[in-house]
């Protein structure tokens, strides 16, 4: 599945000179942002043996699982400590669905200056490279919505309900120091959903995407500082880590082991 999918991305980066039509819907680039209509929202959440580092004091939306992180975090690599760390992704919102469709989370170590596929629908662009992008995962997600609500006394249901999805990633510490040590410390991610058809079909320009995440990688231990934008100014860095019961929460000496 992802090399047909590699294969369906790279097939679409040939329609980038082709001209953009009005999407399905009356959907258009420029038009009113709609999460789950024309943009998706992708978020990262620590989940075991992880320390994050986040800038400043940017670690909002505390719930009883997870908390939200910025579009920028960096991830403490310590070989040999443990045999991998473990990162939830969550994509929000999906929609009620008519169709079977297909989500799948990517990543590049580069960016591209400018879309190389065109993708009329969504607001958010893909910005990664597709000669080093790679999918991490491939999710089915099928026709869903909910059954006509009679009315009570206090209101009804609305018959169009939307999801999260969450999933899980393992990040291979042996893999990554090498990749480390070969110069690249940085990925860039990104999420996106397509009807199930098109994407067999090779139309990936009818995908809508999430924003760009950026996730660096650090040895040994979060810095004192952190660059957040290119060109901007450094800022203190939060630490924060998830136990390997998957508790998180402020840092000790005993927090990731």
């Amino acid at each position: 599945m992802s090399q047909l999918m590699k294969k369906n991305l790279m097939g679409a980066a040939l329609l980038a000179t082709a001209p953009i039509v009005k999407a399905a819907g009356g959907i258009s680039e420029g038009g009113k942002s709609q999460r789950g209509v024309n943009h998706l929202t992708l978020e990262e959440a620590p989940l075991e043996n992880i320390t994050l580092c986040v800038p400043g004091k940017s670690m909002t939306g505390l719930t009883g699982d997870f908390r939200y992180l910025p579009d920028r975090v960096a991830i403490v690599i310590a070989p040999f400590e443990t045999n991998y760390v473990k990162l939830t992704f969550i994509v929000s919102h999906i929609n009620a669905l008519d169709d079977d469709h297909i989500l799948f989370l990517t990543y590049s170590q580069q960016t591209s200056p400018s879309p190389q596929i065109p993708t009329p629908r969504s607001i958010n662009k893909l910005k990664l490279d597709l000669n080093t992008l790679e999918i991490i995962g491939i999710y089915n997600v099928s026709a869903f919505g909910m059954e006509a609500q009679s009315e009570t006394r206090i209101g009804s249901g609305n018959p169009a309900p939307r999801v999260k999805w969450e999933f899980d990633i393992n990040l291979d510490t042996s893999e990554i120091p090498t990749m480390m040590n070969g110069g690249t410390d940085t990925i860039y991610m990104q999420a996106a959903l397509i009807k199930k058809t098109d994407f067999e079909a090779g139309k990936m320009d009818s995908m809508i995407l999430s924003e760009m995440d950026t996730i660096q990688f650090v040895p040994n231990e979060c810095p004192d500082m952190m660059v957040v934008e290119e060109g901007g100014s450094p800022v203190r860095v939060s630490e924060m880590c998830a136990s390997a019961d998957g508790s998180f929460g402020i840092c000790n000496v005993n927090t990731t082991k």
